[in-house]
């Protein structure tokens, strides 16, 4: 009596206590970490120039980061805009992975595989994004399209092979509107809103070993082993900008940006990839015969974005339409350096301040640097009538500290009409 009494006790344990051992699949779990983060469509222009840029108006997308900058904006379209980035080009051409998936062997796959792992170092990282986005103004009225693949990383310590993927897939819908205070002649204050309905979808990590069990023998049922079996947390948000932007003689603006107010997630999880089709759209994405039971293990938990305050300078001098240069100045959340001193607060200016430079050159040509945390950035744009390209090779840092973990990534965008 007494051990089905305790046998009895243990199984009521591990069934009570089972969700106290459920997998964390939110932000608070380090592989998810970079989930939590708030949505910003790739701009080429502005990681050429070391993501400064707040005051840099006349391109079509230039009120997604600064809504102010919507004010006399008049008429831009484009349609479409297309972003693919890259990470760790050069490690992986170092590597010799290429050359070795190149010889479409088995051995060869192997060994591409196993060079393409040992690229990613411990703990997060990218690796490849690609947006999509249309965007117009018409006079102060501006609304931008996107959507945005982004394919994350994360290593754990101790296993360099052992690198995990998650997948992720942001749509977002902005709207904005801008208008201008004249003070005198040579002087106005130029004020802006914008609006973004923000929806994240975001999959279980996937490893080489998780995937190989998908696979089986034949690869025949990979699609719907995936859809049926992976994870999906997903959830909006509403978040609001507001920027102003004071234009002095000279070409100067000083420009004040607060960013992603109400920017919090509302999300769930759900099973499966079907199981978030079936509720949100009414159809499952691939046909199974798993039993239907509940879409959701866990509803309405919340993902924290705080907003921040970011502050530029502009300088865009008018010496002709043969050369048009730029030069930016930025420092992102503004308020986290509240409260420092002495080399606390250099060093927080320092990793919180952007520097970019841009000159045009026969409007044809643009050629971009800056400097963002000590790392350099280089880019060019090239607009031929409707066609335009642009290019960006830049730094970014992953680590806690300056030094750490730093990902080069090289950012390509075709776009059409506006540049």
């Amino acid at each position: 009596m007494k051990s089905i009494k305790y046998l009895a006790i243990i199984a009521l344990v591990i069934i009570v206590g089972s969700p106290l051992f459920a997998v964390d699949y939110t932000p608070t779990n380090t592989v998810y970490k970079q989930a939590a983060e708030p949505f910003v469509g790739t701009s080429v222009r502005m990681l050429g120039m070391g993501g400064a840029g707040l005051g840099v108006k006349g391109y079509h997308d230039s009120f997604l980061y600064n809504p102010a900058n919507l004010v006399r904006s008049g008429f831009k379209f484009s349609f479409p805009s297309v972003t693919v980035t890259a990470y760790n080009p050069k490690a992986i051409l170092e590597s010799g992975a290429i050359d070795e998936f190149e010889k479409g062997t088995d051995a060869g796959m192997v060994a591409g595989a196993q060079k393409l792992l040992s690229v990613f170092e411990v703990g997060p990282g990218d690796v490849l994004t690609t947006d999509v986005s249309t965007t117009i103004t018409i006079g102060s009225f501006g609304l931008a399209l996107q959507a945005q693949e982004r394919l994350m990383s994360f290593t754990p310590p101790g296993d360099p092979l052992g690198t995990k993927l998650i997948a992720q897939v942001t749509t977002a819908a902005t709207a904005g509107f801008g208008f201008r205070i004249p003070i005198a002649s040579s002087m106005s204050i130029d004020l802006g809103i914008s609006a973004q309905a923000v929806y994240k979808a975001y999959l279980a990590e996937m490893s080489a070993s998780s995937i190989t069990d998908m696979i089986g023998d034949d690869g025949s049922n990979f699609a719907a082993e995936f859809l049926d079996k992976t994870p999906l947390m997903a959830g909006y948000a509403l978040p609001l900008s507001a920027g102003i932007n004071f234009n002095f003689p000279f070409g100067l603006t000083l420009s004040t940006v607060a960013k992603n107010i109400n920017g919090n997630y509302t999300m769930s999880t759900y099973n499966s990839a079907n199981d978030w089709a079936e509720e949100v759209l009414g159809q499952r994405l691939s046909e199974d015969d798993s039993s239907p039971g509940s879409s959701t293990i866990e509803t309405d938990w919340t993902i924290e974005s705080p907003w921040r305050l970011d502050a530029g300078l502009t300088w865009k001098p008018n010496i002709g339409s043969l050369i048009r240069p730029i030069i930016a100045v930025d420092v992102v959340d503004v308020m986290a350096m509240s409260g420092k001193t002495g080399d606390d607060l250099t060093r927080a200016f320092f990793e919180q301040t952007r520097l970019g430079a841009s000159v045009r050159l026969l409007s044809l040509l643009d050629f971009r640097y800056g400097l963002n945390k000590g790392y350099h950035s280089i880019g060019v744009g090239f607009d031929l009538l409707i066609f335009h390209i642009d290019a960006a090779y830049y730094t970014q840092e992953y680590g806690p500290y300056i030094g750490e973990k730093s990902i080069d990534a090289l950012s390509l965008r075709f776009s059409l009409f506006s540049r």
